[in-house]
């Protein structure tokens, strides 16, 4: 049996019918305890803090004959994976396993290994591969208070020290790395660190220096702190343009994707266009190679970090790559500073250079998380200049909703398909099921390859319910299914299980063959999420497949 804590509460190969919530917090407080005794006061203390009931004892008796008999059938006092004790309980986790111990014994490990071995690394990656999500999310108590900042902190070493190895050999990796990192904790310098060495590695000096002024402006506005003299000194070297390690590989040329690019430097352009995908479909590149192809008439930026003193960021690295002078990026900085929208004047004076006797194109990467400011004075950009046309790139249309990007319909919708076989080779076809980021890392050594795949796993899995994950895990340990078997497997009612392959499909994790069978898309990714699977799980399963 299998407990996972680390984002949702789930009990992997256990009988029984769903926990009542407090049975769930004595599960928690001795997972959160594992391997240690919990007295009786202690855990009621946990489970009902001030609100003891009088009767506390026997309550906790209750519950944990409850647990022993739900999640252990059969076993018996003397052979479940909760312990009694002198006078209280303990979680053994040689009965049953936990991932929340799992990540301990891996940052523990990789604390006592030296730095940057590979089986240092290997333990921070095992962390990443654990978490889901924040541990008991739901409990508003200390005891679960404390282990989410565990989690985190371990969670946020793993992502830096990963992110600090990846910049000089995958500074695509490195950078969204320190992304997350930064996301989780903004005052976490040594990400920004990250994130600015890596956009400078990939030749994206415009963004390594939004980084570094994405971090000043949150510690000034929050904390009232400079960044410190690491940071600064880096950011100086930057602005000062010396030279950026070269990266260790030959960057992967760009395949496929004739026809899309074809009609997005169309003349005339297509006025408003959203270039649609989920994470890893190769929007970004396909906004990079359009500069390849058209330069000076293509200006791209990204909308991920304008906010506040950055709102502007996006629209001035476009206008840089399309001849603006230094005139006009002044205004922009000016209106940026002052945190306020442009004004008609000012707007006038930005069209010239978009205005021109031939198409132009002002391409926004994460479009998404455009304000409505931005967005207002796009609007008025297209309507001054007829040869203009706007590329909107963003993941999924559902992410418009509530957004203000929804203002600005599309002329067209372009959804970025898997590449095929043609396009990048059959073997090639096999690892990555076409999926752009995963053909980038198909030849690279094989734990690099499932990192990144698992990545992109969690991202397109991000939005769905928690069962599409475990058919895609069942998919991954037991080959091709009918969805018949998956909903047997789950014990979920089949119209779900067909819900969840249905987003799973969409999402190009699965592809479907004749008779109902799903199997997974790409060897990677399949390869990534078996791993995660004890061979005891994996053989549990095989077995239950075959006796259904």
């Amino acid at each position: 049996m299998r407990i996972r804590v680390l984002g949702r509460l789930r009990v992997e190969g256990a009988g029984g019918a769903a926990l009542p919530r407090r049975a769930r917090q004595v599960l928690g407080v001795l997972a959160a305890r594992h391997d240690r005794l919990v007295t009786k006061d202690a855990l009621a203390d946990a489970v009902w803090g001030d609100d003891l009931p009088g009767n506390h004892v026997a309550a906790l008796e209750q519950y944990v004959s409850l647990l022993r008999k739900a999640l252990q059938p059969g076993r018996g006092r003397a052979g479940s994976f909760i312990v009694t004790g002198d006078g209280g309980y303990r979680f053994s986790t040689e009965r049953a396993a936990l991932d929340l111990a799992e990540l301990r014994a891996a940052t523990r490990r990789a604390e006592e290994l030296p730095p940057g071995s590979a089986a240092r690394l290997a333990d921070r990656q095992r962390v990443l591969d654990l978490v889901e999500g924040p541990p008991f999310e739901q409990e508003d108590t200390a005891w679960a208070a404390a282990v989410r900042l565990e989690v985190r902190e371990a969670t946020q070493a793993a992502l830096v020290e990963l992110g600090e190895t990846a910049v000089g050999t995958a500074p695509e990796r490195a950078l969204r790395l320190a992304r997350t990192a930064v996301e989780a904790d903004g005052y976490l310098e040594r990400a920004y660190r990250i994130a600015m060495r890596a956009a400078a590695a990939l030749g994206r000096h415009d963004e390594a220096l939004r980084w570094y002024q994405r971090c000043r402006a949150t510690l000034s506005a929050e904390l009232g702190l400079e960044p410190a003299p690491e940071t600064r000194r880096l950011y100086r070297e930057l602005v000062g343009l010396r030279p950026v390690a070269p990266r260790a590989t030959d960057p992967v040329p760009f395949a496929g994707r004739a026809a899309e690019l074809e009609l997005i430097l169309a003349d005339p352009p297509v006025r408003i266009l959203h270039l649609a995908g989920p994470p890893g479909a190769g929007k970004s590149a396909v906004l990079a190679e359009l500069v390849r192809r058209a330069p000076g008439r293509v200006g791209t930026g990204t909308a991920a970090a304008a906010v506040g003193p950055l709102r502007l960021s996006w629209l001035r690295s476009a206008l840089a790559q399309l001849g603006a002078g230094e005139p006009l990026l002044a205004l922009l900085d000016a209106a940026a500073a002052g945190s306020r929208t442009l004004t008609r004047p000012e707007l006038e004076d930005l069209a010239v250079p978009l205005d021109r006797a031939g198409p132009v194109l002002l391409a926004i990467d994460d479009a998404q998380e455009l304000d409505a400011g931005s967005v207002a004075e796009l609007a008025w950009l297209h309507q001054r200049c007829p040869r203009l046309g706007i590329v909107a790139a963003y993941r999924y249309p559902h992410a418009l909703a509530g957004r203000p990007l929804g203002a600005l319909p599309a002329d067209l919708v372009l959804r970025l398909a898997p590449l095929n076989p043609e396009e990048i080779g059959d073997a090639a076809y096999e690892r990555s099921g076409g999926i752009p980021a995963l053909v980038c890392v198909a030849d690279r050594p094989a734990g690099v390859g499932r990192a990144v795949a698992m990545h992109v796993a969690r991202l397109r899995t991000a939005w769905m319910p928690g069962g599409a994950w475990d058919v895609l895990r069942l998919c991954a340990a037991l080959g091709t299914l009918r969805v018949e078997q998956l909903a047997r497997l789950t014990g979920t009612a089949l119209p779900e299980v067909l819900d969840h392959v249905d987003r799973l499909v969409h999402a190009h994790l699965l592809a479907e063959g004749p008779g109902g069978h799903v199997r997974h898309r790409s060897g990677l990714v399949r390869d990534a999420v078996a791993e995660q699977l004890s061979t005891a799980h994996a053989t549990h399963l095989r077995d239950r497949l075959a006796s259904a």
